[in-house]
């Protein structure tokens, strides 16, 4: 019998808005995003070049990019623009394609308000390189990349993927990819009280949980 789904997933809305952002190597504006809330599961792949069935080593002219699955009743593509601009200096050139920091907008209401961020921002800041690609294919990058932070993790990758028959479960998993936000430093503890009844983890896990999450948050960082 496959054990039951944490509360957070059993939750999780069916009808989610899709968006993908670009921030250099992925593995770190994963946890970033994944950490909102109303983010309800993100995944790291390739997007924005032509190369045909692109993978970590043979990447070709793709950029290393997150896909974002989020409640739009509880946070706007607004504010995950916010929090894009936020995590990049947009005049940095990037030196290599793949890290090129890129907006994704998956429907035209998210480009036009894509272009819009980047016309006032590129008012603040003069020239700037962070580019806007519409109509982008995803592809999803190998599964060792996938909730990368909390794979760093053996106790609680452990603890959080047992609750799920397959990889791919894990992978999609709302639980996962609020935990890699929590040990990639980008959840405050203090949600923690909340958070731990919807994670159904084990008393062990919970507590390293409470002290990587302590160890590794900034507070300096967008939440």
């Amino acid at each position: 019998m496959s054990p039951a789904p944490p509360p957070l997933d059993a939750a999780a809305p069916t009808d989610a808005a899709r968006t993908a952002v670009a921030l250099g190597c992925f593995w770190g504006p994963d946890a970033r995003f994944g950490a909102v809330e109303g983010v309800i599961r993100t995944r790291v792949g390739y997007a924005g070049g032509t190369t045909a069935a692109p993978t970590y080593d043979d990447i070709g002219d793709h950029i290393e990019t997150v896909w974002i699955e989020y409640d739009p009743a509880q946070v706007d593509y607004a504010g995950l623009l916010l929090l894009f601009w936020a995590s990049h200096d947009p005049t940095c050139a990037p030196f290599k394609r793949q890290y090129q920091p890129a907006l994704f907008p998956q429907t035209d209401r998210q480009a036009e308000q894509a272009r819009a961020s980047r016309t006032a921002r590129k008012q603040e800041t003069g020239a700037l390189t962070t580019e806007i690609i519409a109509e982008a294919s995803f592809h999803r990058a190998e599964s060792y990349h996938q909730n990368y932070k909390l794979r760093r993790h053996p106790v609680l990758f452990d603890a959080v993927r047992q609750n799920y028959p397959t990889d791919e479960a894990f992978i999609s998993a709302p639980a996962a990819t609020l935990v890699n936000g929590y040990v990639g430093g980008h959840r405050a503890p203090r949600h923690l009280d909340g958070d731990l009844p919807r994670l159904s983890l084990p008393r062990e896990a919970a507590q390293r949980l409470r002290t990587v999450a302590a160890r590794r948050h900034d507070a300096s960082l967008p939440e």
